[in-house]
């Protein structure tokens, strides 16, 4: 295991290039690679999980635990002349969550790729079409312990449409909100959640640490192209499967613990009963992805 190293680096951008939000350090490399901790090879998708234009991506064969090793321990950083210059996700125009103007944000390939997967994903399941999305920025400049660096990084705060919030990944600006706003604001953020969850192995929310309350990272830079999957030791991936069963599917029993404990495995095998998914969510990447196409569903 390599030394704790930052998530975020603060550097001067191409011109045009936005950057990722401003946060404290985060000593906490480990603490990503143990307890962030969401990997998969990618072979058959849940059924439900792909539609039109959603294609499985080439993988590894599935495996039980513990997973696989990490295809890449670090970042390698790279110029930004290296990566794509892209001024969409999908349909929608990007734009710096900071000046809410149209930016240029510069990544890989394949992340490009899995960004545009993860919002017609979106859009079929959740029923929401974005023309717009603003983020804190994708590359950053040199940095050897962020994987913006290495472009394969982003830092999403809000999905607009016709100039206004369809989701606010914000929650820094409306966790005080009344009890009825609150839970209608959590429910969605949830569901958008959910589909970053299907799409990303990499994925924090507000319930990582304070620095995530204005924004969802999602990465693909130790795991390249393989899709996630439950690993039980994610304190990330159960934290986020449970604030799902309270603020979507109303399971106001489950504890957001990060332990997926005898609760939390009725919970979501419940839900899956539900959806016609395979399984406990722990069996299969196949469960992993039914759960969260149904919670993005669960309007």
């Amino acid at each position: 295991m390599r030394p704790d190293t930052t998530e975020h680096e603060r550097a001067a951008p191409p011109p045009d290039a936005a950057v990722p939000a401003p946060s404290t350090r985060l000593t906490r490399r480990r603490l990503l690679t143990l307890g962030a901790l969401g990997a998969a090879a990618a072979g058959g998708a849940y059924a439900v999980s792909r539609g039109p234009g959603l294609p499985s991506l080439p993988g590894i064969a599935g495996f039980a635990e513990p997973p696989p090793p990490e295809l890449r321990v670090d970042p390698q950083p790279v110029d930004f002349r290296a990566l794509q210059a892209r001024r969409r996700i999908g349909t929608a125009a990007h734009a710096y969550e900071v000046t809410g103007r149209p930016a240029t944000y510069y990544v890989t390939a394949a992340f490009g790729a899995r960004l545009d997967r993860w919002l017609a994903l979106h859009r079929e399941n959740v029923g929401h079409v974005p023309d717009e999305i603003r983020s804190y920025g994708a590359w950053v400049r040199g940095s050897a312990t962020s994987w913006h660096s290495s472009g394969e990084a982003i830092d999403i705060a809000r999905l607009r449409a016709g100039g206004r919030d369809l989701t606010s990944l914000r929650h820094d600006e409306w966790r005080d909100a009344p009890a009825a706003e609150l839970r209608r604001r959590l429910s969605l953020y949830w569901r958008t959640a959910a589909g970053l969850h299907h799409e990303f192995a990499d994925v924090l929310t507000y319930l990582f640490d304070d620095a995530h309350a204005n924004h969802i990272h999602v990465d693909i830079g130790r795991f390249g192209p393989e899709r996630p999957r439950l690993i039980r030791r994610s304190n990330a991936q159960v934290q986020a499967v449970q604030a799902m069963c309270r603020h979507v599917w109303g399971r106001t029993d489950v504890a957001i613990t990060g332990d997926f404990d005898d609760m939390t495995r009725d919970a979501t095998t419940r839900v899956l009963e539900q959806a016609g998914g395979p399984g406990e969510l722990a069996d299969s990447r196949e469960a992993w992805q039914a759960f969260m196409v149904a919670t993005m569903q669960r309007a």
